[in-house]
């Protein structure tokens, strides 16, 4: 019973602490928030990209080029994984321009 004044005093002077602690968490979510919300805007416009790469027949286009090649090349191109890296550079590029339109 002695040191209910020093409890209650120290829940008092502890108030301050709440109040810090209430907005370091409310900032956090807040990040959290804009983090998930810019994520969930670059998938939709990946895929937004990506149907207007097969819209406009690009990838139909690159499919016929790379045929046209020498089989040698082809194999080498294929080894080094060369159209998927093409491929998703153009998707990147393209991902970028929605983005850029879109905003």
């Amino acid at each position: 019973m002695a040191n209910v004044g020093a409890t209650a005093l120290g829940y008092l002077e502890g108030i301050p602490t709440f109040f810090y602690d209430f907005f370091v968490w409310l900032e956090v979510w807040w990040i959290k928030a804009k983090l998930s919300a810019s994520l969930y805007f670059v998938k939709i416009s990946f895929l937004v990209a990506k149907t207007l790469l097969e819209e406009i027949g690009f990838v139909t286009l690159f499919v016929e080029l790379f045929n046209k090649l020498p089989s040698e090349i082809r194999y080498w191109f294929t080894l080094y994984k060369v159209p998927q890296g093409f491929s998703l550079y153009v998707n990147c590029a393209t991902t970028a321009m929605v983005m850029r339109m879109s905003r």
